[in-house]
């Protein structure tokens, strides 16, 4: 990403099992790709991946774009997007 050096350049972070460092933090990477974070895909919330801290860590650094979300089909739209901004509030609570 450095040797690139533009504005219009930037990651996904994917939220993968290989983001965790010593198995439990994605600080380390998360650190690394920090400037060139664009956007965010997460999937389902209750899977073994440390959530709030990816949240926290997002805050922190000013994020303010979208999250991609990997999730089951629903009939209902409008109330999973409210549920998942519920749970962006909560896992992003200082």
């Amino acid at each position: 990403m450095k040797a690139c050096d533009h504005p219009s350049v930037g990651l996904c972070w994917n939220s993968n099992p290989t983001d965790l460092m010593g198995g439990t933090s994605v600080k380390p990477a998360f650190d690394l790709l920090k400037p060139w974070i664009r956007n965010v895909h997460i999937n389902e919330l209750w899977n073994d991946y440390p959530w709030r801290e990816l949240f926290t860590l997002l805050r922190e650094s000013g994020y303010q774009r979208y999250t991609l979300c990997e999730i089951q089909e629903t009939s209902d739209p409008v109330r999973l997007m409210k549920y998942y901004r519920g749970l962006w509030r909560e896992l992003t609570r200082a």
